[in-house]
């Protein structure tokens, strides 16, 4: 859907990729996660064409047409769209501009949102809504989410990903998310990327990454097994191994645990920080 070759991009003299590579497939969900600063928000905005790279090729799929902007839904951090304008007048405008017939409006209905606030007005889940709404409109063959879903309420989120899962399974909507917080949108991604030092470290499923990310806990040192981070306590010492080799698990001499998906983020982002 997405293929990003050998993308050089910097900010003046701060390089963020360097002959980065990434492969995006129709219809896949994908989670770019990674410690701050290095390059996640960077990344779908070069994807969404909102930035574009000092040397490299971005390619897409020629299901997007000639101009793949009109199939890419982007929500960024900034959710700057329409600000100005009430919600019902943006809705007009937008419909008219995409030549919208029927415009859905379920998500403002379940939350109440006064038609007639301007947009700058609206809370941050508020805006999420709105800017989903719009987005769904369109119905994009890609949609692009900063890291913005972790912000609102439990109830705007479960909702939001309500509605996502429904583009997924309905639609086969391509989605990439950013994020940090992960309790919510678990059984959203397929295929989880994280990104050290502008360049992939880790790419691999969802159950891949829970097969393979254990968590060791134990009265011993163990020092052969790939440690992605340690943690020390008066009785006992934990150990997040990555890969954790299966041949191993009768020999531990302790508890080998699964991991959910937070857990198995904050150890790899939590390696990075030691």
């Amino acid at each position: 859907m997405i293929k990003l070759k050998d993308i050089c991009f910097a900010y003046k003299k701060q390089s963020v990729f360097n002959n980065f590579n990434l492969n995006i497939k129709e219809g896949e969900t994908t989670l770019i996660t990674g410690i701050n600063g290095t390059g996640k928000t960077t990344l779908l905005r070069l994807m969404a064409g909102v930035l574009y790279p000092q040397n490299g090729v971005i390619e897409y799929s020629k299901q997007l047409g000639d101009n793949p902007k009109l199939k890419i839904g982007f929500i960024s951090d900034q959710m700057k769209l329409y600000e100005n304008m009430k919600l019902t007048d943006a809705i007009k405008f937008h419909t008219r501009v995409y030549g919208i017939e029927d415009f859905d409006s379920s998500l403002f209905d379940k939350t109440k949102l006064n038609m007639n606030k301007r947009i700058s007005e609206l809370s941050t889940g508020q805006k999420l809504i709105f800017h989903l709404s719009l987005l769904s409109a369109v119905n994009p063959k890609i949609l692009l989410i900063d890291e913005v879903i972790h912000s609102i309420d439990s109830f705007l989120r479960e909702l939001i990903l309500n509605h996502l899962l429904n583009m997924i399974e309905e639609r086969n909507t391509t989605l990439v998310m950013v994020n940090l917080n992960f309790h919510d949108i678990e059984k959203i991604p397929e295929r989880v990327i994280l990104l050290r030092n502008g360049e992939v470290a880790v790419d691999e499923t969802m159950d891949s990454l829970k097969e393979r990310v254990k968590k060791i806990t134990t009265t011993e040192i163990i020092k052969d097994l790939p440690i992605l981070y340690k943690r020390e306590f008066s009785d006992c010492n934990e150990y997040y191994v990555y890969p954790f080799p299966k041949d191993r698990s009768g020999s531990i001499k302790g508890s080998v645990q699964d991991l959910n998906l937070n857990e198995i983020i904050k150890a790899f982002i939590g390696g990075e920080y030691v």
